[in-house]
Formats: structure tokens, C-alpha cells, sequence
């Protein structure tokens, strides 16, 4: 029971300390650039877009076709035998009986008709595309001033921007 308790007190105490780190505000001398990591009252916040490759993957399908004739109905013709299993002069210690093998020849039919087999066959196709999505995150004003905004062509649907207070926005667009 002890154990019990003590286990309760422990935990209600890291919920407790990890709540009052989590409400703790953030102050503008807390925050370090992500870029260079230079850290005091200079840094703002930035918003800005950014472009990854992103996989795509479709299926096709499709058909593989192959013309087979099918005859018409075939006739028998004569019935054949031969002899399996001899002796022969290798076979020293091996003791195997003679045996009769028999089959019946056939005839094919008239009239063979010509049929398409259709196979069913996947393909998968994996292309890469541009993406884009915007990051919030800690500048310096040379960090600012030294990121290059990244290209968008014209036409090009892009994601909403978040709404952050005093986030300066960046993001450069394509005239051609």
C-alpha cells in the first residue's frame, strides 16, 4: 500500500512540474535563431515557405492480350505403347520390372477458333513533386535579411500562411 502511495504522490508531482514549464511564458531573450543559434532580444519571429519534394504514387492498370487457337473437338487415333523401365548395362544392382506404357494418339478437330487471353497486369508509378509549407521559427535580422525567399510559380496553389503575432512573412513569387 505504501508503494502505492508514494507512486501517486510521485507522479501527481511530475504532472504538476511539467504543467507549470509548460505555462511558463516564453520571453523575447528566451528565444535563439534557428540559423546561426545566436540568442538575445533581437530575434523575431518569421513565417516562412518553404519547398520540399514530396512522393506521389498512382496505379495503373492494364491488359496483356495473347491470341490462342482453340481447336474443335479432337478424335482419337491409335493407341501406342512402349516399353519403360530396362535394364541397362549401368544398372548392376538395381532390380526394376519391365513395364508397358500406353497411350492413344489423337486427332484435332475442324473448325479451331481463335481466342484472346486477356491478363490483367498492375503498374505502379512513383513521381516526385514539388511541395510547399510554411515554418514558424526564431531569425536574427542577418538571418532575415540572408534568407532567400523560395520561387513560386505563377498559379501555383499554396497553403494558407498561420496567423502569428508580429511573425514577419516571407515568400517570394515568380513573374514568368
Amino acid at each position: 500500500m505504501k508503494t502505492l502511495s508514494r507512486r501517486s504522490i510521485l507522479w501527481s508531482l511530475i504532472t504538476t512540474c511539467g504543467g507549470l514549464s509548460v505555462l511558463r511564458p516564453v520571453h523575447a531573450e528566451d528565444r535563439c535563431c534557428a540559423h546561426c543559434g545566436c540568442s538575445g532580444q533581437r530575434c523575431r519571429k518569421v513565417c516562412r515557405l518553404v519547398q520540399e519534394d514530396k512522393k506521389i504514387t498512382t496505379t495503373c492498370w492494364g491488359m496483356q492480350c495473347e491470341d490462342i487457337v482453340v481447336p474443335g473437338p479432337s478424335t482419337p487415333d491409335c493407341r501406342q505403347s512402349e516399353v519403360v523401365c530396362p535394364k541397362g548395362p549401368g544398372d548392376k544392382d538395381i532390380c526394376a520390372q519391365r513395364k508397358r506404357l500406353v497411350w492413344m494418339s489423337w486427332i484435332p478437330g475442324c473448325d479451331p477458333e481463335i481466342v484472346t487471353k486477356r491478363k490483367l497486369m498492375k503498374k505502379t508509378i512513383t513521381k516526385t513533386v514539388p511541395s510547399f509549407k510554411w515554418v514558424v521559427e526564431d531569425a536574427c535580422p542577418q538571418c532575415i535579411a540572408a534568407i532567400n525567399p523560395v520561387i513560386v510559380p505563377k498559379g501555383t496553389k499554396l497553403p494558407t500562411a498561420p496567423e502569428v503575432d508580429g511573425a514577419l512573412l516571407l515568400v517570394g513569387h515568380n513573374n514568368h
